[in-house]
């Protein structure tokens, strides 16, 4: 547990020396699963969190409809998918990372985002809504930052160049895109089956 602590800790030098602190945490850090882990659910729990008492000025989400298992997918998923994907397509060109080290590299890139939410959360409170640019600025860094972080992250584990690196992004995400596109067609032929299924049953059932 505590070495685990241990490489939480080393997601700050991730944040301002992401080329040593990827490679290193690829390749000497341990336990890092169990803290990359640990880091997603601080991220899921803070955002709970900043949906529920973030004041109303820039609050997004109804409080009352504010549903936790639909909060903890919201990341758990989208990151799940990038993983696969990101995986299944760098087998093809030449990666050199495992799916464990881009869920590790994927969680770490968005502590940026972890760290602004206890920061918004607070401004939320001390600024006025004439001064919503400044809060604004603050998720929009925080964004940015992940982002820059995903890509010299996945860089740095699948020992790609910096072009190769966002048209692997681009093509995962358009993978992303079409795996939704897939299952939604997919659930609804389900959908269509099972009322057609039903409305042969109750057919047969109240035939004379």
């Amino acid at each position: 547990m505590i070495q685990t602590i241990k490489t939480v800790k080393y997601a700050f030098y991730i944040l301002f020396h992401p080329n040593d602190g990827f490679w290193e945490l690829k390749n000497h850090m341990p336990k890092t699963l169990g803290a990359a882990n640990l880091i997603l659910a601080l991220l899921c729990f803070m955002n709970v969190l900043s949906i529920q008492f973030t004041s109303f000025h820039y609050g997004i989400l109804d409080r009352d409809s504010n549903n936790i298992i639909f909060n903890v997918s919201s990341f758990v998923v989208p990151l799940a998918a990038w993983t696969i994907l990101n995986w299944a397509l760098s087998t093809l060109l030449d990666g050199k990372a495992t799916m464990k080290q881009i869920w590790v590299q994927s969680i770490y890139s968005l502590v940026p985002v972890l760290l602004s939410m206890p920061v918004l959360m607070i401004c939320s409170y001390i600024m006025t809504h004439e001064e919503a640019t400044f809060y604004y600025l603050i998720s929009s860094i925080a964004v940015i930052w992940s982002v820059f972080l995903f890509l010299v992250g996945n860089m740095t584990i699948q020992d790609y160049t910096m072009r190769k690196t966002i048209l692997m992004a681009l093509f995962t995400i358009a993978g992303i895109a079409a795996s939704i596109f897939i299952g939604i067609i997919l659930f609804s032929t389900f959908q269509q089956l099972i009322s057609f299924i039903t409305t042969v049953i109750t057919e047969i059932r109240f035939m004379p």
